[in-house]
């Protein structure tokens, strides 16, 4: 397997892997594709930061970090948002979102970056090392006790003396 950069050339491959990867995922509505085709157009978007897995020639996963703010009393403090990580069905629980998860969050490390959120389920991101976003005083801004709201910082420390609010939706 082979962890690279994803290319606009590859735009219409990644579309149906997410597309296939989410279709078993019962608590999305089926907009995941198009949500990554449409964030790709924004200012938030940072072509380094989304990265596919391939094997034999064939993209089998993909993974995109991208801008987001966390709302603190000081003003905004930009990082890092995770969505979304997709699998092909075939390649699940072979160690490929852990590797392309580790890929990614070294290159942000090198760009500067501090911490990652997402949005997702915490038996899964746990085990990569992501923790309740509310445990280092980081709240979602609709629910302050999501446990689905999570956090990894890059560094220990990262997010000491920060406080505020952000939207992982």
């Amino acid at each position: 397997m082979h962890i690279r950069q994803e290319t606009p050339a590859d735009y219409d491959e990644v579309y149906r892997l997410v597309k296939i990867s989410f279709e078993s995922n019962e608590s999305t509505d089926g907009t995941v594709p198009d949500y990554l085709n449409e964030l790709r157009k924004s200012d938030v978007f940072i072509p380094e930061l989304s990265l596919v897995a391939e094997k034999d020639g064939t993209i089998i996963g993909q993974i995109v970090l991208y801008k987001t703010d966390i709302t603190t009393p000081q003003g905004n403090r930009t990082e890092l948002l995770l969505s979304p990580i997709s699998i092909h069905p075939n390649y699940f629980k072979q160690g490929i979102a852990r590797a392309m998860t580790e890929e990614a969050l070294s290159r942000a490390k090198s760009m500067g970056y501090s911490a990652v959120f997402l949005c997702g389920n915490p038996d899964f991101y746990r085990k990569l090392g992501f923790a309740p976003s509310y445990q280092y005083n980081i709240f979602h801004k609709s629910d302050a006790s999501a446990k689905w709201s999570m956090v990894r910082e890059l560094y220990d420390g990262a997010l000491n003396g920060i406080s505020g609010n952000i939207d992982t939706v």
